[in-house]
């Protein structure tokens, strides 16, 4: 009897072993996978927005983002030269904005963070509200953000520059409020991924943290094709 308990216990024991082994192999065999499998399986298109309002600006038959200059929130101009070669997110806000501005910039400090260590990932954040947000104020609204101006840049300039570059650039709907009764801008919270070849290459809800979220794994499927 002694020895039948022994060799059941020794049974279950076993049991419970295999049962572990199992369980903790799982994780690496999903690992092992993607490493194998998982390389090709996502791309990130390229768009391809047109516009009969807009002056084409394509290579290949691919709209590219044209050429611009701005002024920084460090008083310094910004071309399209302080992105060459890099993968770089956009969007319009203005600093008096008291909703959905907020919100946008918050999530864009995550996506600051999650490349804080990588050089060739920057954000391009324009004012639709230029007359306002001078040097001064975008200094102070980015240093309340703690954004690091090596990677995060805020612009203001002439007004019918920076409405045109968001209409007919990166084709995100951008005017200001007729009402005369408030100090407004409607704009919209869309936020653009733009790639080395100046490329669109999505759009994503600024105000969502789950578009952001996608926003931060694109740019690495991104940052991984330019690696092969």
């Amino acid at each position: 009897m002694t020895d039948f308990l022994f060799i059941n216990m020794n049974k279950s024991k076993i049991l419970k072993i295999s049962i572990l082994i199992t369980v903790l192999s799982v994780p690496a065999l999903i690992i092992v996978f993607l490493h194998q499998f998982g390389d090709n399986k996502f791309e990130i298109p390229i768009m391809n927005p047109m516009s009969a309002d807009c002056q084409s600006n394509t290579i290949d038959n691919v709209h590219r983002i044209p050429n611009f200059k701005f002024i920084s929130q460090e008083g310094k101009a910004i071309t399209e030269k302080d992105f060459e070669g890099k993968i770089y997110v956009v969007d319009f806000f203005f600093t008096r904005c008291p909703d959905i501005c907020p919100v946008m910039t918050s999530e864009l400090v995550r996506v600051q963070e999650a490349f804080k260590d990588y050089t060739d990932v920057k954000i391009l954040s324009h004012s639709v509200d230029p007359v306002y947000d001078t040097v001064a104020i975008l200094r102070d609204y980015a240093q309340k953000f703690n954004a690091n101006p090596a990677i995060w840049t805020f612009v203001t300039g002439e007004k019918k520059d920076i409405y045109t570059m968001a209409r007919c650039g990166y084709f995100i709907s951008t005017k200001e409020n007729s009402s005369p009764m408030k100090v407004d801008f409607i704009h919209s919270d869309k936020v653009v991924l733009i790639d080395k070849e100046k490329r669109i290459r999505g759009y994503y809800s600024g105000t969502n943290r789950k578009e952001i979220d996608r926003l931060i794994t694109e740019i690495q499927i991104l940052q991984k094709e330019y690696l092969k």
